[in-house]
């Protein structure tokens, strides 16, 4: 629930292993969360086909598709025999599938995968932005992230942008858990407007999508991570080892860490505000994003982790060995056992939480089948169904 990202720079060593393991278990830890901001469908998967479900858990359309996404602007990614295209809440293509993957429509147009390039399509399915990059992401206040380059290292093998397996046409975050642990040896990002203008040249080995009027960026392999605006200037020095979004006027930082064989130790973790200054101090292992008032933070290794305002006070005990972000209203917090806290720390549900609440559902996996519950704790309908 809070993966302790490391620094690009010390992380090789750790994902060559790691990714060794995670596909086989990625189905497994997909999460089923619905996305914030998304439509009110729920996704259900039974037999290994996808559908959506409604509040009440009456299925609204049949699970027939063999992967989908969240809805926005009314549609939703789904994906039929091998292709990728859009629905409506009907259940209806409005958007054949005919595309190799897809993300969603987080503005009025979305990226799409079409052989080994990534352009954009708009709410009808016409191509709105020509296919030309290696990744793109969604839209986030007018400017979505793209992604270049020509060659690539899979494995012990290396490709060219004309020769690469698919899952190398992904974000590096997207492609922890594909097999091969695909690496650009070359790669840039930018930014592009709904023009397909790139008002940010790709320039930069790492970016995130913009929040807040800026976005984290590390410039090569000897800076470190600063913020940059809508412009592209560089408005906060790069001096951080790693660098989260803006969410409620300030963003974690981590300022300093060292490496002692495959792990990072005495790393500090804390906030600034938008002119940079650290408006809390880096005295934490370990920052999260601000939701809905507070962050989570660990202070030390080990069962360490609890919630922080705005001014940096500890309102909620560092208490836990894990935990989420707060939404809707709760948080899965775990110490002997996973519960949902209140933001008052106390445990309002114990259900053996482990994914957040999204809508009013979230799923709980006490049982088999996976099931959504609301607030109240309530069994609504099956999430996933094996028979």
């Amino acid at each position: 629930m809070s993966p302790r990202m490391l620094p690009r720079r010390l992380a090789g060593v750790v994902l060559s292993t790691a990714l060794a393991i995670l596909p086989a278990c990625a189905e497994m830890v997909r999460n089923p969360t619905k996305r914030a901001g998304a439509g009110p469908l729920f996704q259900i998967v039974h037999n290994g086909k996808w559908g959506f479900m409604d509040r009440k858990g009456h299925i609204v359309i049949a699970p027939v598709f063999g992967n989908e996404r969240d809805f926005f602007h009314g549609l939703a990614g789904v994906e039929l025999n091998e292709k990728w295209g859009f629905i409506d809440e009907k259940g209806t293509f409005v958007i054949p599938p005919r595309f190799d993957e897809v993300r969603d429509f987080l503005d009025d147009l979305a990226p799409v995968r079409i052989g080994r390039k990534w352009g954009f399509i708009d709410l009808t399915g016409r191509i709105g932005i020509e296919p030309r990059y290696q990744a793109a992401g969604e839209f986030h206040e007018g400017l979505a992230r793209v992604y270049v380059w020509s060659k690539a290292q899979c494995g012990y093998f290396k490709y060219t942008n004309e020769d690469a397996p698919w899952y190398a046409f992904r974000f590096f975050e997207d492609r922890i858990f594909d097999s091969g642990g695909c690496a650009a040896l070359d790669g840039r990002m930018g930014f592009i407007d709904k023009g397909g203008v790139e008002v940010i040249p790709p320039r930069f080995l790492e970016a995130q999508d913009f929040a807040e009027g800026m976005a984290a960026v590390w410039v090569d392999a000897f800076s470190k991570f600063g913020y940059i605006d809508r412009t592209g200037a560089m408005v906060i020095a790069p001096w951080f080892n790693q660098a989260g979004p803006f969410a409620e006027g300030l963003a974690a930082v981590e300022t300093s860490a060292h490496a002692v064989g495959n792990q990072v130790v005495d790393t500090a973790w804390g906030f600034i505000d938008k002119t940079g200054a650290l408006k809390i101090p880096d005295r934490f292992q370990y920052a999260g994003t601000f939701s809905e008032g507070l962050a989570r933070v660990a202070i030390k290794p080990g069962v360490s982790e609890g919630y922080i305002d705005h001014d940096g006070k500890m309102v909620i005990p560092a208490r836990f060995w894990e935990a989420s972000d707060f939404s809707d209203g709760l948080a899965v917090a775990c110490a002997n056992d996973c519960a949902y806290i209140n933001r008052s720390g106390r445990a309002v549900l114990r259900d053996d939480a482990y994914w957040p609440f999204s809508d009013g559902l979230a799923v709980v996996d006490s049982e088999e089948p996976m099931v959504y519950i609301n607030k109240r704790g309530r069994r609504i309908a099956p999430y996933a169904i094996v028979k």
